[in-house]
């Protein structure tokens, strides 16, 4: 089936300034003076028999409160077969609760695998745009393929979602976001969008309520809501979500935890993931799901259990998470094994105490991974080496660190910085325009191809794919194609 985008409803004005949106009514629900799912639906963490569906009220979207009462309010949903919802497969209701901002996270269950279904909401007399999502294979079932894409790094002021243009009319099952879905910093009067926006929009993040508005202004963009409503997501975090560059388990003054705990509570509000909300500054994201006996993916948290980089005895992803990791690994007999990190664990032509021991883990085991990254806001595709810089090191596997969706602006980077990248035998190709990779992996091989976009900084930016890279699945290492 087609991944075309699904038309979405973005909120129109002056961002940040709407009049109130809620009038009470005798029905119990309201009537809303300006349309409720301005923010758009989405679904993500799909598994073999379940996917979750959410959406956030917000008729007023950047004002505290989203223009909602405090109080509960009933959402129901429905799941069909079609998109004309001919055939309803399951529906229910939920309360949006005034404590979540408005969210819901729907876990729908009972799903047949390896399905699509269309979604919708309504509240009061209001319908949500349409999504369309899907369930993973059977654990273990015969999978001959599997398309998905990883994206990261979509800082506002940079410019235009025209990734998400394209990425919205791929033909994929899934989406996997490797972190930087907001950037807390000040946002400035002017930026490459042209959008007025008010001060108390543009402020950076510390509070909840900043953080909320910072995720309503983000989300309200049309091509970011068609991305979310064409497939399911898998979201990670890094640093943006919280503050630049903060190290979790050693960031933890009272402000410093105050803050992530606030981050971390807009981040759960915003996102389809079937994660429990956080609790206070602590919230466990990483994950791993299994397609069939194609594919397994762990996803990581890099930053929450981050100390310090290079120490030989701290882990970089925490002791527990890399526990679960080495031990998980190879533990669904799947053809791949994929990681997924919104930080590459040790740099391009580095080492570090964490990558090693994970690396050697996946060596021992006879395990050839595909590691996935974000973050750099470059294209760089490599052989991952059990050891860098020895070039002469084994192959462990391969990484595709994806660009950005918008963060730096305009590509195509820094020639310099290329050429300094690829004087490492290892590092296959590089390249600095923004957009994203999207992959497909079958029992025999992964082809991977990185789609840029020629420019952020103006809307309606010409796309193509740039370089595609093939992985033999019975040897480790990328090939060019």
């Amino acid at each position: 089936m087609s991944g075309a985008a699904v038309t979405s409803v973005a909120a129109a004005g002056v961002l940040g300034q709407a009049a109130p949106a809620f009038a009470a009514s005798t029905s119990g629900v309201g009537s809303f003076r300006s349309y409720p799912f301005s923010l758009g639906i989405a679904s993500g963490d799909p598994l073999p028999d379940s996917v979750i569906l959410w959406t956030r009220l917000a008729p007023e979207p950047l004002a505290v409160g989203s223009g909602m009462p405090q109080r509960k309010v009933p959402v129901h949903w429905q799941v069909a077969d079609d998109e004309a919802f001919k055939h309803i497969v399951t529906e229910g209701e939920i309360f949006a609760l005034p404590e979540n901002n408005h969210s819901v996270h729907v876990d729908v269950r009972g799903l047949r695998p390896d399905r699509w279904y269309f979604y919708r909401f309504r509240c009061g007399s209001e319908l949500s745009p349409v999504g369309r999502t899907r369930t993973l294979p059977a654990l273990g079932a015969t999978v001959s393929s599997f398309n998905f894409a990883h994206v990261s790094c979509q800082n506002w002021i940079n410019g235009h979602y025209t990734a998400y243009r394209d990425l919205a009319r791929e033909n994929l099952d899934v989406v996997f976001h490797l972190g930087d879905y907001i950037y807390e910093t000040q946002i400035p009067v002017t930026t490459p969008r042209g959008i007025d926006v008010a001060a108390e929009v543009r402020a950076p993040c510390h509070s909840v309520d900043e953080y909320r508005l910072r995720y309503a202004l983000y989300k309200l963009d049309a091509n970011l809501q068609a991305s979310h409503a064409a497939f399911p997501w898998v979201v990670t975090w890094d640093d943006h979500e919280v503050a630049n560059d903060y190290a979790g388990a050693a960031d933890r003054g009272k402000l410093e935890l105050e803050r992530r705990a606030a981050g971390y509570k807009a981040w759960w509000e915003n996102i389809p993931t079937r994660m429990a909300p956080p609790v206070g500054p602590d919230m466990k994201v990483y994950r791993r799901f299994a397609v069939g006996n194609l594919v397994q993916f762990d996803v990581l948290d890099g930053r929450q259990y981050r100390k310090g980089n290079n120490d030989p005895v701290v882990s970089k992803i925490g002791d527990e998470q890399e526990a679960w990791l080495i031990d998980g690994i190879g533990s669904y007999d799947t053809t791949w094994n994929v990681m997924a990190v919104g930080q590459q664990l040790g740099g391009v032509a580095q080492n570090s105490p964490t990558r090693n021991r994970i690396y050697q883990a996946y060596y021992d085991r006879g395990v050839s991974p595909v590691i996935l990254a974000g973050d750099l806001h470059w294209t760089l595709v490599s052989d991952a080496l059990l050891r860098i810089p020895d070039a002469s090191s084994p192959i462990v596997g391969s990484q595709f660190i994806g660009t950005s969706i918008t963060s730096t602006g305009d590509g195509p980077g820094d020639p310099a910085t290329v050429t300094g990248w690829m004087k490492n035998p290892w590092v296959k190709y590089a390249q600095g325009y923004r957009g994203y990779f999207r992959h497909t992996v079958t029992p025999t091989g992964m082809t991977s191809t990185q789609h840029n976009v020629q420019f952020v900084t103006r809307p309606d930016a010409p796309g193509w794919d740039a370089q595609s890279c093939y992985i033999d699945a019975s040897r480790p290492g990328v090939q060019l194609l």
